[in-house]
């Protein structure tokens, strides 16, 4: 009886729903109001995807007809998993063969749609079961339906012809490729279902430009919440929140508000308060002194950074930040890398490289027993949120100085670290976790190695004595 009625309607469908593997709740009796009416919005549309005559329970008839939603919420406020039960019930239901696709800027993102696909499946065995899981897919082999997972290759969406799109968080797209491929591919057939869903954004990019169409135009759906409305979201993590994070991050993140600016990192006074005019840029370490460098790598499209620092009373102060730009047809080589890496040991002793343990696996190798390396650890995105928090507290407490014109590109004389820092823009992942990234056509390698030496140093005992050197290398100081 409650598979018959729930296959003929996604209404009963949510009513029936467990959510939770370890809680007998039904959906239907703890949906909150905001989530029913996005809900009801979008029932007719799913069941014309799905080949299933509606039943319409009141509401506004003319939202039957809408095949284009934006769904606009805080952090914390479902988008994912009401989303999945809407999938769910068509993979399960549908009439006829369904082609459905999941976007996002990186499969880990997309990965979280069937992660909530695939929780429902183990709270309702009796109703979900049917549903296989590959590693980019989920599947139905009882009617041949199927939802992909992709991310921002924009090739691999050229051509398709899918029956329903989910753009998930797209705000935090990089470009707007994948999404002018997949808004084409949804004019293709006459009921296929595009539906956004995603946080407040910064800036008035092309995000904005959609965000702004779709509020404005009477063949979508527009929806946005202001402010924090779960009730499963307790006052005391939102405390601990707007303690963490910068007030247009939180604002953005969980009052869902829209930011004028994309550079939420740090602001640009912040930045400017780390500069020391007296500090310049220094060709040798002294001896005594304990000093850690960081490298950042990249062949072709990025800036390979490097940058070595030493601790100097209650602050890390950068010695000199370098930087190698790739052009066209001729790439970054990797002995621009292991040159430094030569040069810095000779000019500056006692010190530790620290390096993404996923980049340069053959001059690790080769180095480890000539040099004291350290690898960084970014398993998970671990690593990322760490050096997240404590760049950005470094910054914020003043606890890091750099000289006039630290890291400036040869190439482009106003493009240095100070500007970097100050366009960075602060994400949050959906398991809470902190990272910062560059705006589009921008830069964060200088950040990285910033951080990445940072982190090294946070890491060792704040006692002075642990950085000194009782028995410093005197021997085989190189000036650049």
């Amino acid at each position: 009886m409650v598979r018959r009625a729930a296959e003929r309607d996604p209404a009963a469908f949510r009513r029936y729903l467990r959510i939770d593997p370890a809680s007998e709740k039904l959906f239907g009796d703890i949906a909150e109001p905001w989530q029913a009416a996005d809900f009801a919005a979008l029932d007719a549309a799913w069941c014309d995807v799905a080949g299933i005559t509606p039943s319409v329970r009141g509401g506004d008839a003319s939202q039957t007809n809408l095949r284009r939603a934006w769904i606009e919420r805080p952090r914390g406020h479902a988008k994912t998993g009401d989303m999945a039960v809407q999938i769910a019930w068509a993979l399960l239901f549908a009439k006829r063969p369904l082609r459905g696709i999941a976007a996002a800027a990186d499969l880990d993102q997309a990965g979280l749609i069937a992660d909530a696909v695939r929780t429902l499946t183990l709270a309702n065995p009796g109703l979900c079961d049917v549903l296989r899981f590959r590693q980019t897919a989920i599947e139905n082999p009882a009617n041949g339906s199927r939802l992909d997972l992709i991310s921002s290759d924009i090739a691999s969406s050229f051509g398709l012809t899918p029956d329903f799109i989910i753009c998930d968080e797209l705000c935090h797209w990089p470009q707007d490729g994948l999404w002018h491929s997949l808004a084409s591919a949804a004019a293709k057939k006459p009921h296929c279902l595009l539906t956004v869903l995603t946080n407040a954004g910064a800036g008035r990019g092309w995000q904005w430009q959609v965000r702004e169409m779709a509020r404005t135009r009477s063949d979508w759906y527009f929806s946005t919440l202001d402010g924090p409305q779960a009730p499963w979201i307790r006052p005391a993590d939102l405390d601990e929140q707007r303690a963490l994070l910068p007030p247009s991050v939180y604002d953005r993140l969980w009052n869902n508000r829209w930011q004028d600016a994309s550079g939420d990192f740090v602001t640009a006074a912040e930045v400017a308060a780390c500069r020391d005019e007296r500090l310049v840029e220094r060709s040798r370490g002294r001896a005594g002194v304990r000093y850690i460098a960081a490298i950042d790598y990249a062949e072709k499209r990025d800036l390979t950074a490097a940058v070595v620092l030493h601790r100097e009373h209650d602050r890390l102060v950068v010695d000199r930040l370098d930087v190698a730009v790739p052009q066209p047809e001729a790439p970054t080589l990797v002995a621009w890398v292991e040159d430094w890496i030569t040069r810095t040991a000779a000019a500056f002793p006692h010190i530790t490289f620290v390096i993404d343990e996923h980049q340069l696996v053959g001059t690790l190798q080769r180095f480890a027993s000539r040099h004291q390396l350290v690898r960084f650890p970014f398993a998970g995105g671990k690593g990322n949120h760490e050096l997240a928090i404590a760049l950005r507290r470094l910054i914020v407490h003043r606890q890091l100085a750099w000289y006039a014109g630290c890291g400036r590109r040869p190439d482009v004389p106003d493009d240095d670290l100070e500007a970097e820092l100050a366009s960075l823009v602060l994400k949050q992942s959906e398991t809470g976790r902190l990272r910062f990234d560059h705006p589009p056509g921008g830069h964060d390698d200088r950040a990285f190695v910033l951080a990445a030496a940072a982190w090294h140093a946070t890491e060792l005992a704040s006692g002075p004595d642990l950085w000194r050197v009782t028995a410093p290398q005197q021997s085989g100081l190189l000036a650049w």
